[in-house]
């Protein structure tokens, strides 16, 4: 067994951070490897797309693989991932507008969001049905306490 011991959470979230699917394996597997799974998690009804519109999936560079393209494209989304640094084509300055726009901090937004509980922060729980049940259940709050203000917003009248 290689790599560090403990568990990672792999998050979607939509373009505000609020998750959509969660999905719980060993810190030493590598995030490419989940996506397939992650996708498949979402438990919500996705609203039909006009004929024009398209669904975008936004990853960073640990993800840009053929395998990880194959199955964003396969999932139905356009897949937005940066390329890997090579010697022969580097990394763009920041700023340089041949530089891929930085979107990953609305995901890192998310994990920040379930590090507030205190439960999630450090894993006491030695079962892993236990752990995705708090998980699940801050996931829970976090959309409630995101979406309750937008629902109990009263109406501009105009």
């Amino acid at each position: 067994d290689r790599g560090k011991a403990g568990r990672k959470r792999t998050l979607l979230t939509d373009a505000k951070g609020i998750p959509l699917a969660v999905v719980l394996c060993g810190a030493n597997r590598h995030d490419s490897q989940k996506l397939a799974e992650v996708l498949e998690a979402v438990v919500i009804a996705v609203p039909a797309l006009a004929e024009q519109e398209q669904r975008h999936l936004v990853l960073d560079r640990g993800y840009a693989t053929p395998t990880c393209r194959q199955v964003a494209v396969q999932a139905g989304f356009v897949a937005h991932i940066p390329p890997k640094a090579t010697e022969q084509r580097p990394l763009p300055a920041p700023g340089d507008p041949a530089r891929h726009p930085a979107r990953r901090w609305v995901v890192e937004v998310g994990h920040a969001w379930f590090n507030r509980f205190r439960r999630l922060q450090t894993r006491w729980e030695k079962r892993q049905d236990l752990y995705l049940g708090f998980v699940q259940l801050a996931a829970c709050l976090i959309i409630w306490r995101k979406l309750a203000p937008v629902a109990c917003s009263p109406k501009l009248s105009g």
